[in-house]
């Protein structure tokens, strides 16, 4: 290729997650020019495999380095200022999920990317699934009639080893949510992703078998602004299936699992079909589709490709910031709907619920069980 690769410096290279970066880093259109790390331990030896400069303040690195991409892999709870430093900086910006801990800050670095006419990508790459991209295109196209009703389900089992294993984990200050801002922000993104973003939730979080400060189980009903209802289970502390999405409309039905799609095509949409119809107790009959799946993965490979034409041709986004907030406002908005123990309606009153986060983090409000 003509272009010349783009020069990337990576915040937070000692973190366990790089490895799933690495592939994406061999690519042609990348050239990895400095990595910084707040333990000189744990990032330098990623930094000299990697073959660049090693820098233990982020900051110093963005003033001495010239990059074009800064991908951060920090704990989230650092996303927001580092994000914005890079924007800055002059950089876009590809950091991990969630984007930020609660809303404000990702409202913070929507803005601060405006400003400096930078591209602010979160990544989701489960957005690149082959399954999730033709339910997406079905639903788009309007073979599923009117949404009625979504249902998900995320299983995320995780051990009390797991929680030991890191003092910041399932805390409020550490983590600012449980199962809600570490395992299940791909199975919300996808939630919004494929139909859009609620109009109001009622939750509850609890803590069924974890020892943690924050929540190990969710449920949630949610409503669209069309009239869709749906619901939402997930969990770290139950087994079974990991679970997946069905999605209900006038026009027919899907089933979407991992590497699986299945769509039921009704022969008449249900809102002609309840008035036409004689029968009293009578049902639209329905087919199966065969679905054709595109070759390709949900893999972080295709966010860095999609990022790269972004930024190279003026490609879209698959998932920018102002996408890449809607899954933590409604885990924002799920912890405030539990806590206040009534409905929410969005969007989320920003100030609100950082007034309940701060009394989390001051322990001044039980952990609920």
């Amino acid at each position: 290729m003509n272009q010349k690769p783009l020069r990337h410096v990576i915040i937070g290279v000692g973190a366990g997650v790089l490895g799933m970066h690495r592939p994406a880093l061999q690519l042609e259109t990348v050239k990895v020019a400095a990595a910084s790390d707040i333990s000189a331990e744990r990032g330098q030896p990623q930094a000299e495999e990697l073959g660049c400069a090693f820098y233990t303040d982020h900051r110093e690195m963005l003033a001495e380095i010239e990059a074009d991409v800064a991908v951060i892999m920090t704990p989230h709870p650092s996303h927001a200022q580092i994000t914005i430093d890079c924007l800055e900086a002059g950089c876009h910006v590809l950091v991990e999920k969630p984007m930020a801990v609660h809303a404000a800050e990702a409202d913070a670095m929507i803005e601060a990317a405006a400003r400096a006419e930078r591209l602010l990508a979160v990544n989701f790459q489960q957005r690149f699934r082959p399954e999730v991209r033709a339910a997406r295109n079905l639903i788009r196209q309007g073979e599923l009639g009117a949404i009625q009703r979504v249902d998900a389900t995320a299983i995320w089992t995780r051990t009390a080893a797991y929680y030991r294993s890191g003092g910041w984990r399932a805390t409020w200050d550490g983590e600012g949510g449980g199962v809600l801002l570490n395992q299940a922000p791909h199975d919300l993104d996808l939630i919004c992703h494929l139909v859009g973003m609620p109009s109001r939730v009622v939750a509850w979080t609890r803590n069924l078998l974890h020892t943690i400060e924050t929540e190990d189980t969710a449920h949630a009903m949610l409503e669209w602004p069309g009239g869709a209802l749906g619901a939402l289970h997930t969990s770290t502390a139950q087994a079974g299936p990991q679970g997946g999405f069905e999605i209900v409309g006038t026009g027919g039905a899907l089933q979407i699992r991992p590497g699986e799609l299945a769509f039921q095509r009704f022969d008449t949409d249900l809102r002609e079909f309840v008035v036409q119809s004689e029968g009293g107790f009578a049902r639209p009959q329905s087919h199966p589709v065969p679905v054709e799946l595109e070759a390709g993965a949900g893999d972080y490979v295709a966010v860095y490709r999609n990022l790269h034409e972004a930024i190279l041709h003026g490609a879209d986004l698959m998932a920018g910031g102002v996408e890449g907030r809607m899954s933590l406002e409604l885990a924002n908005a799920m912890i405030y709907s539990s806590y206040t123990r009534g409905e929410v309606e969005l969007p989320l009153d920003r100030q609100a619920y950082a007034a309940l986060l701060q009394d989390l983090q001051a322990h001044r409000i039980p952990r609920e069980s």
